[in-house]
């Protein structure tokens, strides 16, 4: 009789154990707080009301709630309009050529102002449309015909007519 005798070897590997990565939290920004309401803009009473809004004494601002323009009698108080304190406004002048322009051009039109000129003549031909007699588009021949007609017109206008009331019974 013979026996075999088999030998079987297993080979196990093992892993190195590992731990798990340790995931940093998201950082989420805190809560942030919403910035706080603008303070309520103050209101009152004016002491002085000129209403010249400027035509009288030089202009001052205007009221940035309501537009009304305050001259320098008024002065920086509250607004006879809508009662809101009339605050001084710092300007921030911006030195280059695009602010030197637009100052120049402010300027331009603030002197166009001050001196209500009128810069433009407009011929409109439906101007003459009742008195066609002053009319610079006819001629002599036809102005001399158009002054009559409108003579005529007026004559029949104003003429006095007699009206005779004829009442039979």
């Amino acid at each position: 009789t013979t026996t075999t005798t088999t030998t079987t070897t297993t080979t196990t590997t093992t892993k190195p154990r590992t731990t798990p990565k340790q995931v940093e939290p998201i950082k989420v920004p805190a809560a942030t707080k919403p910035p706080p309401p603008p303070p309520s803009p103050k209101t009152g009473k004016a002491k002085i009301v000129c209403g010249c809004f400027g035509t009288i004494h030089k202009p001052l601002t205007n009221c940035l709630h309501c537009g009304r323009i305050s001259c320098e009698k008024e002065g920086y108080d509250y607004c006879p309009f809508c009662s809101f304190l009339i605050e001084k406004v710092n300007i921030v002048s911006i030195p280059g050529e695009e602010f030197n322009k637009a100052v120049m051009h402010k300027e331009r039109l603030l002197q166009f102002d001050r001196e209500n000129a009128s810069r433009t003549v407009v011929y409109d031909d439906q101007a003459d449309y009742f008195q066609n007699s002053l009319c610079t588009w006819l001629t002599e021949d036809e102005r001399n015909d158009a002054l009559s007609k409108e003579e005529r017109r007026r004559r029949d206008l104003h003429s006095v007519k007699k009206h005779v009331l004829n009442i039979q019974f």
